[in-house]
């Protein structure tokens, strides 16, 4: 009868230590991320992080028949108890056949196992993000939401 009773306080104890941890905040997977830049202007991309510290960003949005539709760039990422930062180039159309090019930094923290939030940074091609002096010429915030494959084709 002990035994049986220990078995299962050990097993209740375990099953609300795992309700309370809920999952792990793993980075790696597919993401949207919505992002809204200071000026008010909203863009989506697709992030997919890879394990060690690897993975890609393509924007998604509408683009004109007469411009070449957008390919995942390289990106990468790097995660701590502070949070979670990825990085990488972006081109985003501008009307129809401009092109603003640059590396976006994303900076933020889980706020459950699949949403992250946190502040961004573009910086235009001639600057280094790395670079103490770079000065972005956007900000903004962003909410990343962990999606399956399927819903990253949309």
């Amino acid at each position: 009868m002990k035994v049986a009773l220990t078995l299962i306080l050990v097993l209740a104890a375990q099953t609300c230590a795992t309700g309370v941890l809920g999952h792990s905040q793993d980075i790696v997977g597919r993401w949207k991320v919505e992002i809204t830049f200071k000026d008010g202007t909203e863009r989506v991309l697709r992030f997919d992080a890879q394990p060690s510290g690897k993975g890609s960003l393509l924007v998604r949005e509408t683009r004109s028949n007469m411009v070449e539709p957008a390919e995942p760039a390289a990106a990468s990422w790097e995660q701590s108890d502070k949070g979670v930062k990825f990085s990488g180039p972006v081109e985003f159309a501008v009307g129809n056949f401009g092109r603003i090019q640059g590396t976006m930094v994303f900076k933020g923290k889980f706020e459950t196992a699949d949403v992250l939030t946190g502040d961004l940074a573009f910086f235009p091609m001639d600057q280094n993000p790395k670079d103490p002096k770079a000065a972005p010429s956007k900000t903004g915030t962003f909410k990343a939401m962990r999606v399956s494959a399927d819903d990253a084709q949309r």
